[in-house]
């Protein structure tokens, strides 16, 4: 897509606000490091387990892995919203309320 059609969709921000805000991950890391663990033990145990119990088991740690990364991303996505709120609102008040662009429409 163009920048064109990314404008006309609503998607973008006003130009003066690009580069404005801190884009830093909300992801906690620690969780993710030991969820990254799980998947690999997981795997380690479907392996080994050669259709046997132990492979179930991994199955099962497999699928609590996919619970939990989904979990922490949106987590983190919810995060990172409220932080890009808050940051926009210091913005349009910085910049005055007669100067500030108007807000994106809300999508679906």
């Amino acid at each position: 897509m163009s920048l064109r059609d990314l404008r006309q969709l609503g998607v973008l921000l006003p130009h003066e606000e690009w580069g404005a805000y801190d884009l830093r991950t909300t992801v906690n890391k620690p969780a993710m490091t030991a969820t990254g663990t799980l998947a690999v033990l997981a795997m380690v145990c479907m392996y080994a387990g050669n259709g046997g119990v132990l492979t179930f088991v991994g199955i099962a740690m497999f699928l609590a892995f996919m619970g939990l990364i989904t979990r922490i991303c949106l987590r983190a996505v919810e995060t990172q919203a409220e932080r890009f709120k808050e940051q926009r609102e210091e913005i349009r008040e910085e910049l005055g309320a007669e100067d500030a662009p108007a807000p994106p429409p809300e999508g679906p």
